[in-house]
């Protein structure tokens, strides 16, 4: 019954995107899957939201700071809050509008999230290893490196067309999963330069590849479609929604 109705939410979050989503400046994001843009932010704001996150990172009991499980990936969850004079250069509401008219869907919460990810045994990458945000849901996902990616620092990879062909992929990656253990298909590396912004849709299948040196900052935007959306998300973080939600008006 469940591979049932995990069919039938596919082919109705299909029908959603053909009918109300795939507009407006991130269309081509149906086809790309993901896409890059070189030179969004300066040198010197990149510095200093690196300079912020180590300050946030380091001290012991943030609030807002979550650290997986052999501290490779350390994450500032409310990132905003730290950086209330440089949040203009991001310009988030731009980019929530552009999300929302590629979802169909309105946002109707936000924040930032920023991570420094360095090398540590066994370390899984950021995000934890292979998965996709939504197992049915289109999502989008501004991320700005604030560092420069390589092979060696833990770039985002994707599998591209993952985020629509879900009925053709099935076999390899089960409808209604939102991780796994293994890669049935060729990735597509995003090496960049600091300040350079990747826009994805996060239904396709990713990860932070594992990193092997150096370290790597970035700042994600994360959309919610509800303003408890967040609780899910982090569930099980230790950190409380309510310092880390920024409501949309209605």
């Amino acid at each position: 019954m469940s591979t049932m109705v995990n069919y039938v939410k596919a082919v109705a979050a299909s029908a959603w995107m053909h009918s109300l989503g795939a507009r407006g400046d991130l269309r081509k994001l149906k086809e790309k899957t993901a896409m890059v843009l070189p030179d969004v932010l300066p040198s010197a704001s990149c510095q200093e939201m690196i300079a912020r996150i180590d300050t946030a990172a380091d001290e012991s009991a943030h609030p807002r700071v979550w650290r997986d499980d052999v501290v490779s990936d350390t994450r500032v969850l409310g990132f905003e809050q730290d950086i209330p004079d440089l949040l203009p250069q991001l310009a988030v509401e731009r980019r929530i509008a552009a999300a929302d008219a590629y979802t169909g869907r309105k946002t109707k919460a936000w924040f930032l999230m920023a991570n420094r990810v360095v090398p540590r045994r066994n370390n899984l990458g950021s995000g934890g290893g292979l998965h996709r945000d939504s197992p049915f849901s289109h999502q989008v996902k501004y991320i700005w490196y604030l560092s420069d990616v390589t092979t060696e620092n833990g770039p985002f990879q994707f599998i591209p067309d993952t985020h629509f062909n879900l009925l053709k992929t099935r076999a390899e990656y089960p409808l209604g999963q939102t991780r796994f253990d293994r890669v049935a298909h060729d990735m597509v590396e995003v090496t960049a330069k600091a300040g350079s912004l990747l826009i994805c849709d996060t239904k396709c299948i990713h990860r932070g590849k594992p990193i092997q040196a150096g370290a790597r900052y970035a700042v994600t935007l994360y959309t919610l479609p509800t303003e408890d959306g967040a609780r899910n998300l982090l569930h099980g973080s230790g950190i409380d929604p309510e310092l880390v939600v920024q409501p949309r008006p209605s």
